[in-house]
């Protein structure tokens, strides 16, 4: 089984490419991409918390019942960054999965996703921190 420092650090590895990846489909104005990079961008955030606190699940669905129950549930997260999280898992599908729908994603649009996961990092970055886990690279992306 893998350390869960280990898990936490590649998981913020993950966040940092996918902010990277999104920056790159923003500037070109894919905005399915960029959607689809926020998702996972936020959903790597949620792994490396959980692993920081010794959860792991292999599943979108077990992330966000796992997050929520611990995190969530007990008042440490707002729940609007859960709802941010399920809400931004429906876009993903529809951004990768639906290609008769792409011309339907636009600028403002992920400018609304972007704003959501610089909340949700403005949340869990300090319990993250507070586990130890390096962060500091992340706020200098977005």
């Amino acid at each position: 089984m893998v350390e869960k420092r280990q898990l936490a650090d590649a998981c913020i590895l993950m966040v940092e490419e996918k902010l990277k990846a999104f920056l790159d489909d923003y500037s070109g104005q894919r905005w399915n991409n960029a959607t689809t990079n926020l998702y996972f961008a936020l959903e790597h955030l949620v792994r490396a918390l959980l692993a920081s606190a010794g959860m792991e699940s292999g599943s979108h669905e077990g992330i966000r019942i796992l997050f929520s129950l611990h995190f969530i549930k007990n008042g440490a997260i707002h729940p609007k960054i859960g709802r941010y999280l399920g809400n931004l898992y429906d876009r993903r599908l529809t951004a990768e999965y639906s290609p008769l729908r792409r011309d339907e994603f636009n600028k403002e649009e992920v400018d609304t996703y972007l704003q959501w996961v610089k909340e949700s990092i403005d949340e869990i970055l300090p319990l993250l921190n507070k586990n130890n886990i390096d962060t500091t690279k992340i706020k200098s992306i977005i």
